[in-house]
């Protein structure tokens, strides 16, 4: 290897092992996008609340005893 090719190969490897940036936005948008996913989960399934405690009672009306 001659100079030339060691100096090629030291570019190559610096622009490999450099910090990638912005890496803190990317986080933090993922994490929002994860907390707003979980807000809008709790408002659809509370307008569309399933009656679970007619479910429970009729079950128990029909368990033998």
């Amino acid at each position: 290897m001659d100079k030339r090719d060691q100096e090629l190969l030291a570019k190559q490897l610096s622009s490999i092992s450099s910090p990638r940036q912005g890496g803190g936005i990317i986080s933090l948008t993922i994490i929002a996008v994860f907390l707003v996913g979980i807000g809008v989960g709790n408002i659809l399934s509370k307008s569309k609340h399933a009656n679970t405690n007619y479910a429970a009672l009729d079950s128990m009306a029909q368990s033998p005893q």
